[in-house]
């Protein structure tokens, strides 16, 4: 037995709605591009997609995650059956979400050492990855709810929004939802409720964020300190991909685990300084790699700048920016905002087999 509502209109952000559908139709189609590129243009395509689209991710779901969570083209994918009428539109028992976002941190971990050996330099098994990924948000579409299955589920990057997105820059209007069926309790999008370590939370909801926030800075630094491998010979070595993410996750984790017993109540300032720890590691080993001024990975290379700027520039810019992420991160006060308006509630019209 499932609820059906009726849609309600929003009269006050209509315009603003109907034009972040575009935007988000838009991307979509850029989506769409990319993914025929990494199959047509492969070389082209892995750049894009991983040295272009990818480096953004982080500073985006820190400044403004609900940007994110509007135009990201597997979000769309996701509701593509909602809005054509054919989603089943099931329930997820609160009881089973946290399990859902275990699953995205352990496929999210499982994924990115696979760069090394074979995303990278492989526009086709990225095109693929990225078509198991769309198959699975659709899957989830079909069956459940709204973003229950996908975007506040399954998907590898919520937990992440969830530990860097709680100080976002403004709200936004919410570009899938025009009415809320609260598919997920709490909303991640429209409750000033995201950041981790909140009450009254599942066992398994306390195991995912204390892995997210203690273990992926050093997991990061692993990645970064992980060489790169071409061909089949990448794939003897899957010891050495993972297995130095995971030692840097184990020391990050330990010593999170250490200041948090040190100091107790000063939890989520240790989770702000992890974050900050985390998004800071990033760029300071990215950005070298992708404006060549560390020739060591050029798989990682995304425009070539080092013969027009002193090398001294690049270690001013990835100093800066570590400033400006603790800064906004851990520093900053800021007010608990949601990432989007909460939509109006759908009214309920009755109940259907």
């Amino acid at each position: 037995m499932q609820p059906v509502y009726a849609h309600n209109s929003l009269p006050g952000r209509r315009g603003d709605f109907l034009t972040w559908r575009t935007v988000q139709f838009l991307f979509w189609l850029v989506g769409i591009l990319l993914l025929i590129l990494l199959f047509y243009k492969p070389r082209l395509g892995t750049r894009l997609f991983w040295n272009g689209l990818i480096p953004l991710a982080p500073a985006l779901l820190v400044l403004c995650t609900g940007i994110w969570r509007n135009i990201c083209p597997l979000g769309t994918t996701s509701l593509l059956p909602d809005r054509f009428g054919i989603s089943r539109g099931l329930k997820i028992p609160a009881r089973a979400q946290p399990f859902l976002h275990l699953a995205g941190l352990i496929l999210l971990l499982a994924i990115i050492p696979l760069r090394h050996i074979l995303f990278n330099h492989d526009g086709i098994a990225t095109g693929l990855l990225i078509m198991g990924l769309a198959t699975i948000a659709f899957t989830g579409g079909i069956l459940f709810e709204r973003k229950s299955a996908w975007c506040s589920g399954l998907c590898p990057v919520h937990p992440v929004e969830k530990l860097y997105g709680s100080g976002v820059a403004f709200t936004l209007t919410n570009a899938h939802c025009a009415d809320c069926v609260k598919c997920s309790v709490p909303c991640p999008d429209s409750s000033p409720v995201t950041k981790p370590f909140l009450l009254h939370r599942s066992a398994v909801t306390k195991i995912t964020e204390f892995l997210l926030a203690g273990a992926f800075p050093g997991y990061i630094w692993g990645w970064f300190r992980t060489p790169e491998y071409t061909g089949a010979e990448g794939w003897k070595h899957l010891d050495s991909i993972y297995g130095l993410p995971l030692t840097g996750a184990a020391c990050s984790f330990v010593l999170y685990l250490l200041l948090t017993r040190l100091f107790p109540g000063q939890q989520n300032r240790i989770i702000r300084l992890f974050a900050a720890a985390a998004v800071s590691c990033y760029y300071w080993y990215r950005l070298p790699l992708l404006f060549g001024f560390n020739q060591s990975e050029p798989n990682h290379l995304l425009i070539d700048l080092s013969p027009f700027l002193p090398y001294w520039s690049i270690t001013v810019f990835t100093v800066l920016t570590t400033v400006f992420f603790t800064w906004w991160i851990a520093v900053r006060k800021k007010e608990r905002s949601s990432w989007s308006f909460r939509p109006v509630a759908a009214k309920r019209k009755g109940v259907i087999p």
